[in-house]
């Protein structure tokens, strides 16, 4: 995990301790993965809280989670200081990473240029630099999955293939680029051998996953089908409209062939009579010289 997190946060990173999830708002329910206390190159601790249930975590979520986790940091430094003496530089700095498996629309930009790795923290339009207390990396998995990877050897992109490879048949492969990877491989491997285990350890997940978890996933799920169906809706608008005005136009277009044919016939009326007409004028033309030869 320490390896894990240096890698993301592209500095040196040491586990310290695994925290109880705490985190529950105002819905009851938790939705992290993994409370971290940790220590970083400067020697400073910091809290960083894992969340891989990317789904239910729009940015809003994220960001009231973060606060959350600081409050949390902000009073058990008061705990700390049994002398009553509080001062808020012994509040540690929280870190908040969010992994996506299902990246959001959101993400559609940098999908395009391949973004897989987002580090976020508060910044001023002045310049002006402030070591606030909150920052979130954010990694998405897809993107990574999808990105032509294959010449990076980081032991970031190490991380990241060892969390999207699914088929066990390109395991081998996966080693053989990042052959420290096989001592996990095969720690998971002794997990397999021991589901017992492996299933009390997702039950406890899931128990703090589910409820709140498929709650929010359902919500997602209600809203995009009530804007799918307001598209719908104003698609089958159009269709009625464009409808409508095809109709406008096949009128317009019968009632235009109806003057052209009578055009058509009056044409051909005044024809015949120039034709007539003219016949005329030749028979007396005609009469005319008959009248010229008996004089």
């Amino acid at each position: 995990m320490s390896s894990f997190l240096s890698a993301v946060m592209d500095r040196k990173v040491q586990v310290v301790d695994i925290l109880p999830v705490e985190h529950t708002l105002h819905d009851g329910k938790s939705m992290v993965i993994m409370d971290l206390l940790v220590r970083l190159d400067d020697g400073s601790r910091a809290n960083v809280e894992i969340q891989k249930y990317g789904a239910a975590f729009p940015v809003q979520r994220m960001s009231c989670y973060s606060a959350d986790s600081l409050m949390q940091e902000y009073e058990w430094a008061k705990k700390q200081r049994k002398d009553g003496k509080f001062d808020y530089k012994d509040v540690n700095k929280v870190y908040t990473i969010v992994m996506y498996e299902n990246s959001p629309e959101e993400f559609n930009e940098v999908v395009q240029k391949g973004q897989y790795l987002h580090h976020g923290k508060v910044k001023f339009d002045t310049g002006l630099e402030l070591d606030m207390l909150q920052e979130y990396y954010i990694v998405n998995l897809d993107i990574f999955k999808n990105t032509a990877y294959t010449e990076d050897r980081s032991t970031l992109s190490g991380w990241l293939r060892f969390l999207t490879t699914e088929d066990m048949a390109d395991v081998e492969a996966v080693i053989q680029t990042y052959p420290w990877l096989y001592e996990i491989y095969e720690d998971v491997a002794g997990y397999m051998r021991n589901p017992k285990e492996v299933l009390a350890v997702c039950s406890k997940i899931l128990r703090e996953m589910d409820e709140g978890a498929m709650r929010l996933y359902w919500d997602q799920v209600h809203e995009q089908l009530k804007e799918t169906e307001k598209k719908c809706v104003e698609a089958e608008e159009r269709y009625v409209e464009t409808e409508k005005k095809c109709t406008e136009a096949e009128k317009k277009c019968t009632e235009a062939e109806k003057k052209c044919t009578e055009a058509e016939r009056e044409r051909d009326a005044a024809l015949k009579q120039i034709d007539e007409k003219e016949a005329e004028i030749e028979r007396l033309r005609k009469q005319i010289q008959e009248l010229k030869k008996q004089k």
